[in-house]
């Protein structure tokens, strides 16, 4: 009985660590009472860029990524919409969902099994602050510098169709360019902005995963809280 409760122990002081850390985002909210801004999540590294091999999800997307492309080339060019936060652009970007603020989209899920097979067994964000869904970004699009909301989440981006020329998306300091077939993985909470300065459509898939440093008591008590909101 002695060995397994120390076999136990470790686990039980991670959950406690857990707790005490959700209860500290929570403490935040209180603590700054009719602020529309969301309290930084403690404890959770902090870098513009993060490496596509450390993610499971983007191993898969980038293996699967001849029959992820032509799954969201069938989708054809309709039901895509403006986002919906309030994110300034000029030109023409706008979304098609496979899931929208914690909403499964069944249409487009159904119709993309292998890009949402792959979304089950890894650590897609798939409640109200998360998104998953194909960017597609007109020419001559310019989303201006801005920062997203929460810092629980990455955010991997897929390039599906990528037109040459200047196409590309800054976060921090630095700048990189989409290809075809590849992921990049960033944390959107920086201050980022997008361009498309090319004649052409570029089509990305996007899919919000829950911060690495997130453990998995935590990541259930987040879920429950926006699931609430």
């Amino acid at each position: 009985m002695g060995q397994d409760a120390s076999k136990s122990q470790p686990a039980q002081e991670e959950v406690q660590k857990a707790r005490t850390r959700f209860c500290k985002y929570l403490d935040a909210f209180a603590d700054n009472p009719g602020s529309t801004a969301r309290p930084t999540y403690p404890g959770l590294e902090s870098r513009p860029w993060h490496d596509p091999a450390d993610f499971p999800i983007a191993i898969y997307l980038e293996r699967h990524f001849a029959a992820i492309r032509d799954e969201i080339l069938a989708l054809g060019l309709d039901n895509y919409q403006a986002p919906a936060d309030p994110v300034p652009w000029t030109g023409n970007w706008d979304l098609r969902f496979f899931y929208d603020r914690g909403r499964r989209v069944a249409e487009t899920c159904d119709a993309c099994p292998v890009t949402v097979n792959g979304l089950d067994p890894f650590s897609a964000m798939r409640t109200g602050p998360g998104l998953i869904c194909v960017s597609r970004s007109r020419p001559q699009t310019h989303v201006v510098p801005h920062r997203g909301s929460v810092n629980v989440r990455l955010r991997c981006h897929l390039g599906i169709v990528v037109p040459e020329g200047d196409c590309a998306i800054r976060v921090g300091d630095e700048t990189r360019s989409w290809q075809e077939g590849r992921c990049m993985v960033l944390d959107d909470h920086f201050e980022h902005e997008a361009w498309n300065r090319t004649g052409l459509d570029r089509l990305v898939l996007l899919v919000d995963m829950w911060h690495p440093d997130l453990t998995r008591t935590e990541i259930r008590l987040l879920s429950g809280l926006h699931r609430y909101r």
